[in-house]
Parts: C-alpha cells; sequence; structure tokens
C-alpha cells in the first residue's frame, strides 16, 4: 500500500504536473508538445549565435563526463565544473531518454524512471571530482535540431528540470537503495530541491560542445 501511495504521488508530482501549461519543458520531455514547434516558437523570437567552444569544462572532468554518458546512455553532457566560490559543482546535460509510449502511465514512468537513473548516475559520476563542494546541481535539457545559414545543423537546449542536492545528502542516497519510490522521497521531504521552468526556458551556459546555439545576450 505505502509504495502505491508513493508512487501515486510521484506521479502527481511529475506526470500530471507535466500536463499543466506551467510545466513546458516536462511537456517535451514526455511528448505532450510538439519539441519542434516549440524550438521553431522560440528560435524565431530570439537571435541566436554559435556558443564560444572553448566553454568552462576542465579538462580533468572529461573523462567524469565519458563515464556517466556510457553508463546512462541516455545523457550528452556539455558542461561540468566546479565552483570553489559558491561550492556548487554543476553538470548539465542533454537528456533524450528511450522511446516510449508516453500516452500510458507505464511509458512516462519508464521515462521518468530514465530521468531519475541520469541524475543518479552523476551524482555517483562525480563524488570524487565534487569533492571541496557542498551543493551538486543538474540541470536536464531537451535537445532540440535547428538549421542554420552558416552552420547548418545545431541545437538549443530546453531546459526540462533542474535538481540541486547537498553533496553529503547524495552520498547518503548513492549507499542506499535506489528507486523511483526512494528519489521521491528525497524531493518530498525537501532533501532533493526539483524544479521545472515555468515558461520555455533555453540553456544559456558555456558549453564544450561543437554545434550548439546560444541566445545573443549570453555571449
Amino acid at each position: 500500500m505505502r509504495r502505491g501511495l508513493k508512487l501515486s504521488g510521484l506521479f502527481l508530482f511529475l506526470v500530471v504536473a507535466s500536463a499543466c501549461n506551467s510545466l513546458p519543458g516536462l511537456r517535451v520531455l514526455t511528448g505532450q508538445e510538439n519539441s519542434e514547434s516549440v524550438a521553431d516558437n522560440t528560435v524565431s523570437a530570439l537571435q541566436l549565435v554559435m556558443a564560444d567552444k572553448t566553454g568552462l569544462t576542465e579538462p580533468t572532468l572529461i573523462a567524469s563526463a565519458d563515464r556517466i554518458e556510457a553508463a546512462s546512455g541516455d545523457v550528452d553532457i556539455i558542461e561540468i565544473r566546479s565552483d570553489p566560490e559558491s561550492r556548487v559543482f554543476t553538470v548539465n546535460m542533454l537528456f533524450n531518454p528511450p522511446a516510449a509510449d508516453t500516452s500510458t502511465m507505464e511509458g512516462q514512468m519508464a521515462q521518468y524512471n530514465a530521468l531519475r537513473r541520469a541524475i543518479e548516475l552523476t551524482w555517483q559520476g562525480t563524488m570524487l571530482d565534487s569533492e571541496g563542494t557542498d551543493v551538486l546541481r543538474v540541470t536536464l535539457l531537451a535537445p532540440q535540431s535547428i538549421q542554420t545559414l552558416d552552420s547548418g545543423e545545431s541545437f538549443i537546449g530546453i531546459v526540462i528540470a533542474d535538481a540541486s542536492i547537498d553533496r553529503a545528502a547524495a552520498a547518503s542516497y548513492l549507499a542506499g537503495s535506489r528507486s523511483l519510490d526512494n528519489f521521491y522521497d528525497l524531493i518530498a521531504q525537501g532533501t532533493l530541491a526539483y524544479t521545472s521552468p515555468t515558461s520555455i526556458e533555453l540553456y544559456e551556459g558555456h558549453p564544450n560542445h561543437p554545434m550548439f546555439m546560444l541566445p545573443t545576450d549570453v555571449q
């Protein structure tokens, strides 16, 4: 019974919420909104330029990014860095979950399980590299291809969710049993700050990605 209630709570928190107009990133993720239409509408209202390819990703962290990508199979990390001043370890990733019938509860739960696993693997894969920081922050982005006149195919990232947790709390979670139930507990208890934009939001970081575009005003 407890498991059923918790899964129902998670479903209401993530899936029902994703159907609301206030969470466009999750609607894109679950297929409830056409990502191409979102991209077209967003791009038409913005002036985009190719991002600075130098990025802020530290070379020593590239190996960690590669391991996370290999373990997940659903993500492409475009930015990973440690900020000694704020003591926050940041990972920004494109998230492309496996195909599922998102018209069913089972299909949507499968995609959220993939999202959960991507976040958990990121915590696990950066636990050593994040020593000296207090917070692990993971931002998931829905990748969207766009065509440019001068650079051919490029990409933008639509923010799906931002997940922040104290590093010590992440370590404690990883030492226990990992499941959708326990992941939901982190959110319900306020241990994991999990938010989704209330309007279409594009990634505006410093990517190490060969074909990424950002709004002009963040260059």
